[in-house]
C-alpha cells in the first residue's frame, strides 16, 4: 500500500512542532504568563502611575511636544483593553535576550506585542514583576499576578511601574507621532533657512 506525499509531509510537521514545543519548555523558552489573583494596591498603583506619565507631558518640559499631547495619551488609553507584562522566554532562561516585554491588545481586536521595557528579566536578582493589567474607558479596571509582588514592599514594585505607565503611553507617540509632536521641517524649509536666516 502507497503513502501519501501528502499525509507524510503533514506527518512531519507535527512531528517537528512537538518537538520545537518540548525543546522551547526545556530550555526556558516559553513566555511566563500572568497569574489570576487580583491585586486592587496594583490597580491604584498603575493608574497613579500613568496619571503622573500624561501630567509630565508639558511642552515646556518637553520641547516640541503639542500642548494637547495629555489628551491624545488620555484617549489611546481609552483604546487598550489589557496589557500583558511577561518575560520573552520564561523564569528558566537567563540569557540577556530573556527581556521584559508588552503584549497590548486593543479594544478593535488588533494586537501590539513585543514592546520592549526597557528591562531584561533576570529571576536570580529580581523576579520580575509579571501581570496582566485590564483597562475600561481609560482607566485601569483589574491587575492580576501570580501574587510575587507581595513578596516584597509596595516600593520594590513601583520603578517597573512607572516603567509600564512611560513605555505603554510611549507606543501610541510611534504610531500616531502627529498627535503628539509639531511636524518637522521638510526639506525645502531647511534649505530657505540657508538663504534667508540673518547672524
Amino acid at each position: 500500500m502507497l503513502r501519501s506525499p501528502m499525509l507524510n509531509g503533514k506527518a512531519h510537521i507535527m512531528i517537528l512542532a512537538m518537538l520545537a514545543a518540548y525543546l522551547s519548555a526545556c530550555t526556558g523558552r516559553t513566555p511566563e504568563q500572568p497569574g489570576d489573583t487580583p491585586n486592587p494596591k496594583l490597580v491604584e498603583l498603575v493608574d497613579a502611575a500613568l496619571a503622573r506619565e500624561i501630567a509630565g507631558m508639558n511642552p515646556a518640559l518637553l520641547p516640541g511636544l503639542l500642548p494637547q499631547s495629555g489628551d491624545e495619551a488620555r484617549r489611546w488609553l481609552k483604546e487598550i483593553a489589557q496589557v500583558v507584562a511577561r518575560c520573552r522566554y520564561g523564569p528558566r532562561n537567563d540569557s540577556k535576550s530573556n527581556l521584559l516585554e508588552y503584549d497590548i491588545v486593543l479594544g478593535s481586536g488588533e494586537q501590539i506585542t513585543g514592546v520592549y521595557s526597557g528591562q531584561r528579566c533576570y529571576y536570580p536578582v529580581a523576579k520580575p514583576l509579571v501581570m496582566r493589567v485590564q483597562f475600561q474607558d481609560g482607566r485601569v479596571r483589574e491587575v492580576t499576578t501570580d501574587g510575587r509582588e507581595r513578596e516584597q514592599p509596595v516600593e520594590a514594585s513601583t520603578g517597573e511601574i512607572q516603567q509600564f505607565a512611560e513605555r505603554v503611553l510611549r507606543v501610541d507617540w510611534k504610531r500616531n507621532p502627529a498627535r503628539y509632536f509639531r511636524a518637522g521641517k521638510s526639506s525645502s524649509d531647511i534649505a530657505r533657512e540657508w538663504e534667508t536666516r540673518k547672524p
